[in-house]
């Protein structure tokens, strides 16, 4: 939840998700474009970005904050409930898909409260059905109010339309931080028989998850709560994290393990989106460590406040991606922007990998035609599979087309011979700011890992001055060959690896623009590039 208001850059504005067909089928795969259609031109374009988004869904007017994802076993849709941002006090909006790459909809269906009510801002919440009636569990927060936070309830007949119940509000019991108190998460508890409340707090100066118990949704008890715990030693009721506060928390149950997903506070490079694993919903919760190491996120910095939702047999997560490249004088990117969900897979460890939507994946189905512009440096081409080996101190890149429509690119690199190398969005004729996706296959640099960064770069050399923005951990297979996938709409890049690492990033630069692949060191090869459009 958030609850400050945040200019906005100028250039994001404007979109809104329509209908386009997808499935999880396989689609067939139209001829490419007559290559005389491709733009061999390099110079420089600034896009103000207009028209709809079809793939990562925003409205029209303003940006998707913190999503509520709740899925409709009547009419078999996900409703994506958010907070919506746009210059008030973000009541909650929906819209609704059945496969996360087409979306309807844009209803508000909870408005904020009058002012000096408790609920004049709304903030995050769960969505849960008893009966007929569906319950709505959220925080209503007024920063003049003592206690600024209270967890509030509203019920509907259809998902739609909404009553609020001031009766059933809920304040924070003693011992806990009666001004951050918020982020209600409910959850059927099979083992004890009942629903679980979980709520976003603080206690004894620690990040805490409160915790209540009920059989109607109605009158709650309170159960003993879980505590965030950076000791080496992780016990009963205790979470393995150094997190704040926990944001936005979800629970789930994947074959015979808990999960306990929530959004890291802290203001610094890992303000993101973490998850736990345990055998039972009281704990302990531990970050997940095999013998090929521990992993504990699902993306970078530009996926915030993701929840869950699940029609039993695929599970998706939700977050929003900033409308801002870079943080703020708070440490922390602008509040809300444009709606992104990963597929969640688990390892036979018990690992939760993200992968792209089998239907975005097949949403984009028509080929088109590309074409490598120039090359600087040690490139060969052969049939469309290029060769790229570093020069000495230097980096070698093959430059390609602009792209004027929302593609996904497709491609093999076999890295067994280079440890850095990657893509870089903004490759026109005026090279003083272009972003890279660069792949650090080391341990060498400042978070000792293997690592996907995005940094802003002066130079299509490499050897200029480059900035960190983002940053994800990188799972290096053994043979070093990586399956790509990227997907590419108006600012937003979200980068696919072996369907098991994700990297989402807001790059401006990039819509329409040359880009390139390039090796700063040894040699890549590149087979089996697509480029898609929907």
């Amino acid at each position: 939840m958030k609850t400050n208001l945040y200019l906005f850059p100028a250039l994001c504005f404007i979109a809104l998700l329509t209908s386009c067909k997808s499935g999880d089928q396989t689609l067939p795969v139209d001829k490419p474009d007559d290559p005389a259609s491709v733009d061999r031109s390099t110079s420089c374009t600034m896009v103000q970005e207009t028209g709809l988004f079809q793939t990562f869904y925003k409205p029209q007017q303003g940006f998707v904050g913190d999503p509520m994802p709740y899925y409709n076993v009547d009419d078999k849709k996900y409703y994506l409930f958010y907070l919506y941002e746009n210059a008030n006090r973000h009541p909650i909006y929906v819209t609704k898909t059945s496969d996360y790459a087409t979306f309807e909809g844009f209803t508000e269906i909870l408005p904020a409260g009058a002012g000096g009510s408790q609920d004049e801002w709304i903030g995050t919440g769960s969505f849960m059905k008893r009966g007929q009636t569906y319950y709505c569990f959220y925080t209503g927060h007024n920063g003049n109010l003592n206690p600024a936070e209270k967890v509030m309830v509203a019920t509907s007949a259809d998902l739609l339309n909404w009553m609020k119940q001031p009766g059933g509000t809920i304040q924070a019991s003693v011992g806990y931080d009666q001004n951050n108190f918020r982020d209600p998460h409910v959850y059927w508890d099979e083992s004890r028989g009942s629903y679980v409340m979980l709520v976003t707090t603080r206690k004894d100066g620690k990040g805490a998850i409160a915790r209540y118990v009920s059989t109607d949704l109605n009158s709650w008890s309170i159960i003993d709560p879980l505590l965030a715990t950076a000791a080496p030693a992780v016990g009963k009721h205790e979470i393995e994290t150094d997190a704040e506060i926990l944001e936005c928390p979800d629970i789930f149950k994947m074959g015979s393990k808990w999960y306990l997903t929530f959004s890291r506070i802290n203001r610094d490079e890992h303000r993101k989106t973490f998850y736990r694993i345990a055998d039972s919903p009281d704990g302990p919760w531990r970050i997940c460590r095999d013998a090929d190491g521990h992993h504990e996120t699902f993306d970078g910095l530009f996926l915030y406040a993701g929840k869950t939702a699940t029609d039993g047999t695929t599970r998706y997560l939700s977050g929003w991606c900033s409308t801002g490249q870079t943080v703020n004088s708070n440490n922390e990117l602008p509040w809300s922007g444009s709606l992104i969900s990963h597929k969640l897979v688990q390892g036979p460890t018990g690992r939760l990998y993200p992968t792209i939507p089998a239907a975005i994946n097949n949403k984009f189905n028509k080929e088109l035609a590309f074409e490598k512009l120039n090359a600087v440096g040690n490139v060969s081409e052969n049939n469309k599979t290029y060769s790229i080996t570093a020069q000495s101190g230097a980096r070698s890149y093959a430059r390609f087309n602009r792209n004027t429509a929302s593609v996904k690119m497709s491609l093999t690199i076999d890295a067994s011979q280079s440890d850095y190398f990657g893509f870089s969005f903004g490759a026109c004729d005026d090279p003083s700011e272009l972003y890279s996706i660069a792949f650090d296959l080391t341990s060498s640099n400042r978070w000792g890992m293997p690592a996907l960064f995005m940094n802003r770069e002066t130079g299509l050399g490499g050897i200029a001055g480059k900035t960190e923005l983002n940053f994800t951990p990188l799972i290096v297979p053994a043979n070093k060959v990586f399956d790509v996938k990227i997907v590419i709409e108006k600012s937003i890049c979200v980068v696919y690896v072996n369907n098991n690492v994700a990297f989402t990033n807001r790059i401006y630069k990039m819509d329409q623009n040359p880009w390139s692949i390039y090796a700063d060191q040894g040699t890549i090869k590149v087979n089996t590039m697509k480029v898609e459009k929907s």
